[in-house]
């Protein structure tokens, strides 16, 4: 058996060093680093189209700084409700801001919009299917040729928090306006926009600090100004939310040439339950990590396992029992980050997408040992539920299936922990992403202990209320 040793001081020591410093918000403090040559170059070819997002449909947030998306925070928590898609389309054109993005919001679609020739326009609207634009602020550097494409497909475009008076060129193209002041609104208003487009809403900051965070009032009123607009957008298909991969890499595993790369790297798959509990050493007990707050409980440092379990790549960040023996994969950069583990892939189109892309796009010739749960069971298919599991309920499932003696659970918060998202990470965002559910989530958990005989330490105590609050008394 692994015990504590060396991995377990090393996380009692730095879990004892870590002052309440981490625990502050940090919204006040963002990056303000340069990019480098090559984050520009990379930035400048998403400008100019190559990029693999997409999306069946979206709503689509423009801003010019994290701040304005700050302010707007509540706006943005009540879009995600109110619109059936699973992520939101956030643009910047300042790279600065896609890059705080993208860490902050790692389940949405980030990019800065693109250049304004007519096919980059048009491809960005083919692959992100916007359903409506909401302008935090800024509208200018959207472009006249984004604007013009959003009329022609029927995109209502709204302005809000606005602050100066816009240009005249832009004022034809909006359908709602939310201004700070009246004597603002009256401005706009000669310009020829009808006042029943136009909304007095107030600062989404307020008079405050920005540290204050946004203000209640003028969120709640540009929440009332824009429902108007939300309600004439058209409902997904037999109102089933959208599933659609945010990228095409998926589309190129399908093909023959893709099936055919993606078979010469099936060397190292372990392939069903037995094969895969041997090539683990058929472990007795198995520590499964998500990457919530709870991931760094103390009492971690005085539990021995045999089999490490941990999620994406994160952790690597933090220091902390960074030996997984496997691996479950929801971010594409995590094979690029972790090595000499099993890697673990929910269904066979996202393990032939991880291979092609490690491959192709990551440059390596490394191959990959890995599991698919969909080759060995049914259970985490697709079609059998009305949401994707986190790759976090994936690992417990698999886990439990390789039927050790002890299963101890942690970091698996259910985006319910006071603490954030992240261990170190208290940023106000904590929803859960909208392609999950949490009913789907503790459904899972709950079929997947049902039959598991062995012991069960759950650590997260968002979790073990969750399934408490179920008749599901196990994991005490």
């Amino acid at each position: 058996m692994r015990d504590a040793g060396n991995e377990s001081r090393k996380l009692g020591s730095l879990l004892a060093s870590r002052n309440t410093g981490e625990d502050t918000l940090r919204q006040s403090r963002i990056e303000t680093a340069e990019p480098s040559g090559a984050e520009r170059l990379a930035f400048l070819r998403r400008r100019g189209g190559v990029y693999l997002n997409r999306s069946r449909r979206s709503v689509w947030v423009h801003a010019r700084d994290p701040e304005d998306f700050v302010a707007a925070s509540r706006v943005l928590k009540w879009i995600r409700g109110a619109v059936a898609t699973d992520r939101l389309l956030l643009t910047s054109s300042s790279w600065r801001t896609c890059s705080w993005l993208a860490s902050r919001f790692p389940n949405d679609n980030v990019l800065p919009p693109p250049l304004g020739a007519r096919p980059l326009v048009g491809r960005f609207f083919r692959q992100l299917r916007p359903l409506m634009l909401v302008c935090v602020g800024d509208i200018e550097r959207i472009g006249i040729p984004l604007l013009e494409r959003a009329r022609r497909d029927g995109v209502p475009v709204a302005l809000v928090d606005v602050a100066a008076l816009p240009s005249p060129a832009i004022v034809p193209y909006l359908d709602l306006c939310c201004v700070r002041t009246a004597e603002l609104a009256e401005a706009i208003a000669a310009l020829g926009v009808p006042r029943a487009r136009i909304r007095v809403t107030g600062s989404l900051r307020g008079d405050a600090a920005f540290d204050a965070g946004p203000c209640d009032d003028a969120s709640q009123r540009t929440i009332a100004a824009l429902e108007p607009l939300l309600a004439t957008l058209p409902s997904p298909p037999g109102g089933v939310s959208d599933r659609t991969a945010p990228r095409r890499m998926d589309e190129l595993a399908r093909s023959l040439p893709g099936r055919l790369v993606v078979a010469t790297r099936r060397g190292r798959r372990c392939d069903g339950w037995e094969a895969l509990a041997e090539r683990l050493g058929r472990p007795a007990t198995i520590l499964c990590l998500g990457n919530g707050p709870s991931s760094e409980d103390p009492r971690l440092a005085g539990i021995a396992h045999d089999a490490l379990f941990r999620v994406n790549w994160r952790w690597l960040e933090r220091g902390l029992l960074t030996q997984p023996d496997m691996v479950f994969v929801g971010d594409l950069r995590t094979t690029a980050h972790v090595r000499d583990c099993v890697f673990g892939f929910r269904t066979v189109a996202w393990e032939s997408e991880v291979l092609l892309r490690h491959l192709l796009l990551n440059g390596s010739l490394r191959r990959l040992e890995y599991f698919t749960c969909e080759r060995a069971s049914p259970f985490l298919n697709d079609d059998r539920w009305p949401a994707h599991p986190t790759n976090g309920v994936v690992m417990v499932a698999t886990a439990a299936a390789l039927k050790p003696r002890r299963l101890v659970v942690a970091g698996i918060d259910l985006y319910l922990d006071p603490r954030g998202r992240y261990p170190g990470d208290a940023t106000p965002d904590n929803d859960l992403p909208q392609m999950h559910s949490r009913e789907v989530e503790l459904e899972i958990l709950e079929r997947s202990l049902a039959d598991f005989e062995g012991e069960v330490t759950i650590l997260s105590e968002p979790l073990r209320g969750a399934l408490a609050a179920r008749g599901h008394g196990r994991g005490s």
